[in-house]
């Protein structure tokens, strides 16, 4: 799942209608448009969008109105301005140059490598997942060996061996934090402002 964000008139272009009835080489061309056009397309998956926008929201709050900033974080086809979208990219490009990206990049590494382990949900900080599979304690669930003959063929027991008792923290009752799934980077910021910069105002669906 992830945000994808459309210029409503990217690069000056009227932005082409794609048609699910299209044959193959339509699909194909209105693609390759949309590759080659600034501003006509941006995606991010989520795990990166929410950090991403986080940061738009933090820095542009001043260019944005509260139904942009609420609505900016689903993808419900809401529509922000050319007039808007120019002074994001103006002001993100301000950040990029003056080294404030970076530094906040830095920090938002730092804290969340800092974040505390979780207890892994999956086998409620024991290590070892009951009920799957048959196998009731770690001792029982890495007592088989590799691979089983079946009637239906090889059954592989190489992964469980990987899991040491559970797939979910490999034993150790203990995984990162979840919110270390939300990734940020200068990159994304530098390939958003370009996007908003050609975009003539963009969609987010």
């Amino acid at each position: 799942m992830g945000m994808d964000l459309y210029g409503l008139k990217p690069s000056g272009e009227i932005t082409p209608d794609f048609n699910v009835s299209w044959d193959k080489k339509q699909v194909e061309a209105y693609f390759t448009w949309q590759d080659n056009t600034k501003g006509a397309y941006f995606r991010a998956n989520v795990w990166f969008w929410h950090p991403l926008w986080n940061y738009v929201v933090d820095n542009c709050g001043d260019i944005l109105n509260k139904k942009d900033i609420i609505y900016g974080s689903s993808n419900d086809g809401h529509k922000i301005s050319k007039t808007k979208s120019i002074k994001i990219a103006q002001r993100l490009n301000k950040l990029l140059k003056n080294g404030h990206t970076r530094r906040y990049e830095n920090a938002y590494v730092k804290e969340m490598e800092s974040l505390p382990l979780e207890e892994c949900k999956i086998c409620k900080g024991t290590g070892v997942r009951k009920g799957w599979e048959g196998w009731q304690s770690e001792i029982e669930w890495l007592s088989h060996h590799k691979n089983m003959k079946t009637d239906d063929g090889s059954i592989s027991y190489e992964h469980a061996h990987r899991c040491n008792g559970c797939n979910g923290c490999s034993g150790k009752g203990k995984i990162k934090s979840f919110s270390r799934n939300y990734a940020f980077d200068r990159d994304s910021i530098e390939q958003f402002a370009e996007f908003c910069k050609f975009s003539g105002g963009f969609r987010i669906c």
